[in-house]
Formats: structure tokens, C-alpha cells, sequence
């Protein structure tokens, strides 16, 4: 039964290699990777965010299994949305590009809701290993920070200084 057994895998391997499959991971692969798939998903309550004229929607990443998915894994986001993050403290807040697909602008946001600072055009680092991900720091503590899509924070009139007015989360 062993010998049956061996010879059935060795016949599927095989048959992977004349098919051109590979078994091996590549930083290359398509979104629809095993690595993608496997990443269970994560529900976010939403909300509104206001400034100026302005209103876009936005997911809130309230909680540490929120806040480690963040934007990661996914293709694109709404060009009016976002995702805000509630650190719950003021700190120094610190983000990095895991599993993004897309670059970001970070709109770090203190306790008062005024925005003290923008990290604008984050580009994603596929294929680095977590480790090696760069970290991008608020220079000021902050409560909140929005991650847009890169260029949005300009488009859309943010700068430091600017009011931010939060609506309540929607479930």
C-alpha cells in the first residue's frame, strides 16, 4: 500500500510539473494567491467623516484585529472613502504597509480632531517581509490617523490644522 501511495505522488507531481504548476510562493503572484485567499475577512463598522465642504465614508479600525487588517489584501479603495483608525490613546501613532496593494496618504488626526500632519503617496512594498516593512510615525502624538488613497488628501483640501467632525459609527 506504501509503494501505491508513493507512486500516486510522485505520478501528481509530475503531472504539476508537465501542467507548468508550481508549489512555490512568488512575491509576483496574482491577488487571488493562496496567501490571499487564507486571510479571513474582517468587518468594520462605518461612519462619516466631515471637513470643510467635504464628507467621505470611512471604515473604523477600532480594535487590534482591525487595526492589524487595516487596508491590507485588498485591490483599491472608493476613491471618496477611507479608513480611520481610533488608537483610543494619544501616542505616537505608527503604521506600515503590510499587504496594501494600492499607496495611501496618512492623515494623522490628534485627540481635538484637527489634523496635525500628512504623510502623503505611501507606496506599498510587496513582497518584503514583515521585518523589513518600513514604519511610518506620527512626529506628534495623535489619537486618530486616516489613510486615504494617495493624492486624496490634497484633492480633497487636508492639511494641517485642518477641523475634522466625526460622525457616529454605523453598524
Amino acid at each position: 500500500m506504501r509503494l501505491h501511495a508513493a507512486m500516486s505522488m510522485a505520478l501528481a507531481v509530475l503531472a504539476f510539473s508537465a501542467a507548468g504548476i508550481s508549489c512555490r510562493a512568488s512575491h509576483n503572484a496574482a491577488p487571488t494567491d493562496a496567501l490571499a485567499t487564507a486571510v479571513p475577512p474582517v468587518a468594520f463598522d462605518t461612519t462619516t467623516l466631515r471637513f470643510g465642504s467635504t464628507a467621505i465614508s470611512v471604515e473604523v479600525a477600532g480594535t487590534a484585529e482591525q487595526q492589524q487588517r487595516g487596508l491590507g489584501y485588498r485591490d483599491a479603495l472608493e476613491a471618496d472613502a477611507g479608513m480611520l483608525f481610533d488608537f483610543h490613546t494619544v501616542q505616537t501613532g505608527e503604521l506600515w504597509m503590510k499587504g496594501m496593494r494600492f499607496p495611501l496618504d496618512f492623515v494623522w488626526i490628534d485627540e481635538a480632531k484637527r489634523v496635525s500632519e500628512i504623510t502623503a503617496d505611501v507606496a506599498p512594498e510587496p513582497g518584503v517581509p514583515d521585518a523589513q516593512l518600513r514604519r511610518y510615525r506620527s512626529r506628534a502624538p495623535v489619537r486618530y490617523v486616516l489613510e486615504l488613497n494617495a493624492g486624496a488628501a490634497a484633492r480633497f483640501g487636508i492639511a494641517p490644522g485642518t477641523q475634522i467632525q466625526f460622525e457616529s459609527p454605523q453598524q
